[in-house]
């Protein structure tokens, strides 16, 4: 299942990745066609928000590429009993993958939240075992197993 949910979130990714790279071209495109007009001020805020615009674009680059790389150096084969980085954990009330900070994807008719190792909850979880809970937000969180 860990394979999967590493396959499917890559995908997802480098979808997310080819967007923001045509955006990115699409917004150097408008700067180099912009003319300088009379209204020398209202060119350079218009290039200055451009640039501001790619700057972002280009920041929500970096993170994917690590979101990338942190899923290349999960060990999908590893077998876990106490709960660390690339542990798939689950729980009555939700499947979760300790990996990066994603959200839910759905793999094999079930949905599972991808979340990094220093979220609350995953710090919570840290170091139990199939049997253990943890309290979140005043709920009883059980354990059920670990892998």
């Amino acid at each position: 299942m860990k394979l999967e949910i590493i396959e499917k979130c890559r995908e997802e990714l480098k979808a997310k990745k080819l967007n923001i790279s045509t955006e990115i071209e699409a917004v150097k495109i408008s700067m180099n066609s912009d003319t300088k007009s009379s209204a020398g001020d209202k060119y350079e805020t218009g290039r200055e928000m451009m640039n501001q615009e790619k700057d972002k674009l280009q920041s929500q680059l970096g993170v994917i590429d690590r979101q990338i790389e942190s899923l290349n150096q999960i060990n999908i084969n590893k077998q876990f009993e106490k709960i660390d980085f690339g542990a798939l954990v689950k729980t009555a009330m939700a499947h979760y993958f300790i990996s990066i900070s994603y959200g839910k994807v759905s793999v094999q008719d079930k949905d599972v939240f991808l979340i990094s190792a220093i979220t609350p909850l995953a710090q919570l979880m840290m170091g139990k075992k199939t049997g253990d809970q943890v309290i979140w937000n005043g709920k009883a969180i059980i354990i059920e197993e670990v892998s």
